[in-house]
């Protein structure tokens, strides 16, 4: 009897609704495409009732969103899942780039090959193509790599 009264009382539960509640995401206006750079006119918040917990993988606010590039498909009108988004890549595989050293009054600038892709701030191999050294350094806002010395 007393199995009976437990199991009844679950099943009482699973159908009672989670407390739903209100949230502002950002959504696309209209559909944006992957490799798509991603500008604040693009998008607009709307409201959406979700179970309490569940809205930490979605884009909250269009404005951080801007200077993004989409990894795949944004439906419009859709919540953008923060994993659908990524930094625009400043540094592309293959392609040549300013690579530059400096320290004190010592200033070097040459140009690499990009080996691996890179977002700003991020760390990439370039390869220099007068003499094939391969060197780490950091992708600047200006597309270029800053190289420290011991690289």
């Amino acid at each position: 009897m007393k199995l009976l009264g437990s199991i009844c009382l679950a099943s009482l539960l699973a159908l009672t609704p989670a407390a739903a509640v209100e949230i502002q995401l950002a959504v696309p206006q209209k559909t944006i495409y992957p490799g798509d750079l991603i500008s604040a006119s693009m998008l607009t918040a709307r409201t959406f009732y979700i179970n309490e917990g569940q809205g930490g993988g979605y884009v909250r606010a269009p404005e951080t969103l801007e200077g993004k590039v989409a990894k795949r498909t944004l439906l419009a009108n859709q919540p953008i899942n923060v994993q659908a988004v990524e930094e625009q890549r400043l540094a592309l595989v293959g392609r040549q780039i300013r690579v530059e050293y400096q320290e004190g009054a010592l200033a070097i600038s040459t140009v690499g090959s990009v080996l691996q892709a890179g977002a700003l701030g991020e760390s990439i191999s370039v390869r220099i193509l007068d003499g094939g050294r391969t060197v780490v350094g950091v992708v600047q806002r200006d597309g270029s790599v800053k190289v420290n010395g011991g690289s």
